[in-house]
């Protein structure tokens, strides 16, 4: 888990650094990195894989970029839109293959003559990993359409609901922190309950590190180790419901408002549940290693979780 937030901010790193200083030594670390992830979480299945979302949004996001023209200026190796063709085929590649392993003797020169001077291809859907994404929950399912949609137009409709998603998709990550930030400012109490409430998902989980190691609740004189123990406390009792049945008479809860609370919505099986512990676990370990938290503010935590 560790290992795979390295490669996922050196990767976020050195996306950078290409679109202003492309070079075949950026390629080779964007692939590299990008490989090194794929094999560091191929024994999760895909619709499992907490970096899914990663992948997913960055073939969105670089696809918008390649498809920018650029001129490739004298004596360069290549261009910024070069690099994101070669990427995003070579993430499509992965996310397809039945054997990463064919992949580590390849070179970028290599995947950059495949991708770009010959202009190899392979048809792929992403669609079907977005649907991967919302099943999870990851991912706000897409709206039926219209026809599709029992509503009552003479029903008055609430428009503060209407904008409230059950939680911010991923897409809509970057806004969704800065609202957040917003509201530790304004807000206080309300920020703080959003976020000892988050689901256990790496995005939220990596968010809450960033947080602490920013100092970021302590700028609002906001103390972080009840927020961080509440946050165990909530997450404790999310996978204590992923062990249980589903219950059908039970429909999910809506805050006042229109979000779902995220104790409501959970997955369930033994899957999920070993999934969730030991993002959990990692995070804990992250706290104590790092000495974001002192120990003594989530002893009783970490003693309920070997507990259970």
């Amino acid at each position: 888990f560790e290992e795979s937030l390295k490669l996922k901010n050196t990767l976020d790193f050195f996306e950078e650094r290409a679109r202003s200083e492309p070079s075949l030594q950026a390629l080779s670390i964007l692939v590299n990195c990008e490989y090194k992830l794929y094999v560091l979480n191929q024994e999760t299945p895909l619709r499992n894989n907490p970096f899914l979302s990663h992948w997913v949004e960055a073939i969105q996001r670089l696809e918008r970029a390649a498809a920018k023209s650029s001129k490739k200026s004298s004596g360069a190796e290549l261009t910024s839109n070069e690099i994101n063709v070669v990427r995003v085929e070579f993430i499509k590649t992965l996310l397809q293959s039945r054997n990463a392993l064919q992949f580590a003797r390849a070179s970028p020169r290599q995947l950059y003559g495949s991708f770009v001077e010959l202009g190899q291809t392979a048809p792929f859907y992403i669609t079907t990993y977005i649907r991967m994404l919302e099943e999870e929950g990851i991912y706000e399912r897409t709206p039926e359409p219209p026809e599709f949609q029992h509503i009552s137009h003479d029903t008055p409709v609430d428009s503060s609901k209407e904008k409230a998603p059950a939680r911010p998709k991923l897409s809509n990550f970057q806004q969704w922190k800065h609202d957040v930030l917003d509201r530790l400012q304004t807000n206080p109490n309300t920020a703080i309950h959003e976020l000892t409430h988050l689901p256990i998902e790496l995005s939220y989980l990596d968010f809450l590190t960033t947080l602490l190691q920013e100092r970021t609740l302590q700028s609002f004189s906001i103390d972080p180790a009840p927020v961080i123990s509440d946050y165990i406390q909530h997450a404790l009792r999310l996978t204590e419901q992923m062990g249980q049945p589903p219950s059908s008479s039970s429909d999910p809860s809506s805050t006042s408002n229109g979000a779902i609370s995220s104790e409501e919505v959970v997955d369930h099986g033994r899957e999920a549940q070993a999934r969730a512990v030991k993002l959990l676990l990692l995070f804990v370990k992250n706290l104590i290693r790092k000495d974001l938290v002192p120990t003594e503010a989530i002893y009783f935590e970490i003693q309920e979780i070997c507990v259970r």
